[in-house]
């Protein structure tokens, strides 16, 4: 009886307030944990993964500078919005977005360091290492690597407009209700069967088993509706910059082919965890999740932009031939 009763306590009156007040309570942390840093401590996220030289942030650099008032031209956003997205260098060879244009407290776009990179002596003075191990560049992987961080001006600003465009939404408040809705779903849930199955009475076991199987479920629910908002995103943005300039669709082949090539050369530098990490294709490996469009379909996306407008241009070049 002595073990039975912290448990049945729960199941008074009091016990149930105090649940419901955990469950809330639990709910609104994780959904702020989700919404905090993309807002009210914007500044902190983009110190945490700011690119640091000599201990220092460094510096965003002039040619860069240049390249993303440019983009900003490219996408005709007003005055407000150009003073509420901020770029910065970001740690790592891959961009980088937070925040949102909807919100006053802006957005930060993080570019890594290879946009700065024109020729193989600029990677070199680098020295990047990978897991800790210097680069042979004059090796066939190495080469290989190399090829891919170095990326033409044109792809640069397609590069900066797709992250750009991802803060151009609602994505961080979707995003930060789903914790939230998937908590409280679970315990609604879990409350309605305990009532109409009449639970209370049941063993501990039965009641804890169901809110295993329940737990599991939202679970599942908050990935898969996280997932698929990425996703949306993603797919959304990359038909924008096809509408955007007719040049974007071949750099979107450029860029996604280039991304392929650096995780393919990764995955031999980085030996068992780079076979963990990436695909043999250069994807990136998610397990049973999908929380981002694969690489590979992204750049097969472009690729077909590419045949369906040489399609559409053979076809008006024919109906002018037989007229």
């Amino acid at each position: 009886m002595t073990t039975r009763r912290p448990i049945s306590w729960f199941l008074t009156d009091q016990g149930r307030k105090l649940s419901f007040l955990v469950v809330t309570g639990t709910g609104i942390a994780l959904s702020s944990a989700r919404f905090m840093p993309h807002t009210f401590f914007l500044e902190k996220y983009k110190s945490f993964v700011h690119y640091y030289k000599n201990g220092q942030p460094a510096e965003f650099p002039k040619e860069l500078t240049l390249r993303y008032e440019r983009c900003l031209d490219i996408l005709k956003l007003n005055d407000v919005h150009r003073k509420l997205i901020q770029p910065f260098s970001v740690y790592g060879y891959d961009l980088f977005h937070a925040g949102s244009t909807s919100s006053k407290f802006g957005a930060a776009i993080g570019v890594p360091v290879n946009f700065t990179y024109k020729s193989l002596q600029d990677i070199e003075k680098d020295d990047i290492q990978v897991n800790q191990k210097k680069v042979d560049w004059n090796t066939e992987i190495g080469n290989k690597l190399a090829n891919a961080l170095i990326l033409p001006e044109k792809v640069q600003e397609f590069a900066i407009c797709r992250e750009i465009l991802m803060t151009m939404s609602n994505k961080v408040v979707f995003e930060s209700c789903y914790p939230f809705i998937c908590i409280f779903f679970a315990y609604n849930f879990c409350q309605y069967f305990n009532k109409k199955l009449n639970l209370y009475v049941a063993h501990p076991v039965v009641r804890g088993t169901m809110y295993f199987i329940v737990g599991l479920f939202g679970l599942g629910t908050y990935f898969l509706m996280k997932d698929l908002t990425e996703v949306y995103y993603e797919t959304f943005v990359d038909r924008k910059l096809c509408d955007l300039d007719p040049d974007f669709i071949k750099c979107g082949v450029t860029f996604y082919d280039k991304l392929l090539q650096r995780n393919q050369a990764l995955r031999e530098l980085m030996g068992k965890e780079g076979e963990r990490k990436y695909s043999k294709l250069g994807n990136v490996n998610y397990g049973i999740r999908q929380p981002h469009v694969a690489l590979i379909h992204r750049k097969q996306f472009f690729e077909d932009k590419i045949k369906e407008n040489s399609d559409s241009k053979d076809s008006e070049t024919h109906n002018d031939l037989t007229e």
